[in-house]
């Protein structure tokens, strides 16, 4: 068991701007076997202080200025290179947030997963793989049993990242760095995940920092939480205790703005609402094409007995059956949400109607023609009508591309815009919409925070002016002031350019409040479909039962 003690931790990067002051003088402390909570909003240096910790920053640009971090007795900062490499993923490990980018390509998930006790010595090769099937059962990853030879690509967003929690647990760590290690996991999971973090506290004496954007999950977990905001810690309690008398408007803010299944209002607050101009508001949506009539009920999208199917024909018994059959109507103008488990089919359902995965059987229709036969300018046109919001916005980013030219770019290949000025002058409009500033045109995805990223992936999204959008889990990276934010943006487009919505999210909240109507999956099947009212309270499946059931429900956020 360790302890580990922060002392005005100032971590800047000097970049071509100027100094940013990341983390500016942060002091707090994890007694052994404590889980503390670290939140804040996206950029306010939660990931760079778990990354401090480790010395896993580019230095250059980053340069830890000043402090003392001590495991126990020893001062981390000043440890070798040699030691460090001793310490990671054996005394301290970490999960990581992007689990597509931290992931090996070239290597399966369950050699991965073993590679640490090999490394350390813990284990022996063919113990080590043991070792590694074990944790990843028991983190929900069933399916490795019949797949040890599966590499990262082939499996969900929400498998991936229980393989790093896997693999970051394997070794039985003194401290656990968990930066966002729930955000691409559903609610079953999710549970799942946060009691084996609470028996490994108790069994092991783990110590945790918990990252998260989801102060729920925080509720649920910490026994302490504290408070960053710009890079300075702005309030620090234990859990009950914050969360039920915050003092700090900005803690104010974060409570107020993320929706319960109990929110009934058409707009969330923001923090701005709270902390007036100290954070900026995201501007509403205006458009010269505003749509002020009623539009008529009218079928957008829809899908005929719609399969989709990984693996070789010929090996009925190696067929992974993503999408199953599945018949679904989508009204221009409303929101789907589609909720389900992590591997239920939710994302396949999504790219098979953008054609981005090849149907097996079946029909998509728009507009009463069938997708699968456009052809040239007719699925030009048809891509430029349709977008998505990838679930990873760290690996659906052009990491050579400056946000610029990845904002451009499909202004170009679609042509819009008379000339270079007018399209510069969308892309700074999509940029103020979405939460970010014309001073980050000319950086590059790997200098944003994960939810900074997902905010550039709208903006993306929206530059072809599309009528329908697949958000596969588009909130998900984002913390909660500004995932108030884009909800609100994202009903105020629907509003004014009679936007129609595929919503994919794990978070049931979020879900019902941005829903018309919910669809329900499960094994590639829509298991349940209906209003947000009827399903929220009146599931007519167990399996629909057991999604709601597992939501944190902390009686400290759910009053």
């Amino acid at each position: 068991m360790s302890e580990l003690r922060i002392e005005n931790l100032k971590t800047h990067f000097h970049t071509r701007e100027g100094i940013v002051r990341a983390v500016d003088g942060v002091n707090f402390s994890i007694a052994k076997g404590e889980v503390v909570g670290l939140v804040g909003e996206s950029g306010s240096g939660k990931t760079v202080t778990c990354h401090s910790i480790l010395n896993l920053l580019p230095s250059p640009p980053a340069q830890i200025e000043d402090g003392k971090i001590f495991l126990d007795e020893e001062n981390l900062l000043s440890a070798s290179n040699e030691r460090m490499r001793s310490l990671r993923g054996k005394e301290i490990s970490m999960v990581f947030q992007d689990p597509m980018s931290c992931l090996n390509p070239y290597m399966t998930i369950l050699e991965q997963v073993a590679e640490p006790l090999i490394i350390h010595k813990i284990a022996d090769p063919a113990q080590a793989l043991e070792k590694a099937m074990e944790m990843l059962i028991r983190v929900g990853v069933d399916k490795i049993r019949d797949r040890k030879g599966a590499f990262p690509h082939e499996f969900s967003g929400g498998m991936r990242q229980r393989a790093m929690i896997a693999m970051a647990l394997a070794t039985k760590p003194n401290l656990l760095l968990a930066d966002e290690p729930t955000t691409a996991l559903d609610v079953t999971v999710q549970a799942k995940i946060l009691r084996l973090l609470k028996s490994l506290c108790q069994d092991f004496g783990t110590s945790v920092l918990f990252v998260s954007h989801d102060l729920s999950v925080v509720a649920e977990i910490a026994d302490r939480v504290v408070v960053m905001y710009q890079g300075k810690i702005v309030e620090e309690n234990d859990t009950q205790s914050l969360f039920r008398s915050p003092s700090h408007p900005y803690v104010k803010a974060l409570i107020a703005c993320r929706p319960t299944l109990r929110t009934q209002v058409q707009v969330l607050p923001t923090v701005a609402d709270f902390i007036g101009d100290r954070v900026r508001k995201v501007k509403k949506a205006n458009h010269k094409t505003e749509i002020t009539k009623q539009i008529e009920r009218e079928e957008l999208i829809a899908t005929y007995d719609l399969s989709v199917h990984f693996g070789q024909r010929e090996k009925q018994e190696g067929i992974i059956r993503a999408v199953d059959h599945v018949n679904l109507s989508i009204e221009r103008g409303k929101t789907i949400g589609l909720v389900g488990e992590s591997g239920s089919g939710k994302s396949t359902l999504g790219r098979a109607i953008l054609r981005l995965v090849k149907i097996t059987s079946g029909r998509v229709v728009q507009h009463k023609q069938n997708v699968d036969e456009l052809r040239g300018d007719a699925l030009l046109a048809f891509r430029k009508k349709m977008q998505i919001v990838f679930q990873d916005p760290h690996a659906s980013l052009n990491p050579r591309l400056t946000i610029e030219e990845t904002l451009l770019e499909p202004l170009v290949v679609h042509r819009i815009g008379l000339n270079g000025k007018e399209r510069l002058e969308r892309v700074v409009g999509l940029l103020e919409e979405v939460g970010l500033e014309s001073s980050h045109l000319h950086r590059y995805p790997h200098e944003f925070s994960g939810g900074q990223r997902q905010r550039i992936c709208v903006a993306r999204a929206l530059t072809t002016e599309p009528e329908f959008i697949v958000c596969d889990e588009c909130v998900s990276a984002m913390d909660v002031s500004v995932q108030a934010q884009v909800l609100n943006l994202l009903r105020e487009l629907q509003k004014n350019r009679s936007l129609t919505y595929l919503f994919i999210s794990h978070d049931l909240s979020v879900v019902k409040y941005m829903s018309d109507a919910i669809a329900v999956m499960r094994e590639g099947k829509i298991e349940e479909f209906g209003t947000a009212k009827d399903i929220y309270g009146n599931p007519k499946s167990a399996y629909t039962q057991e999604l709601l059931d597992s939501i944190p429900k902390s009686s400290l956020l759910w009053k």
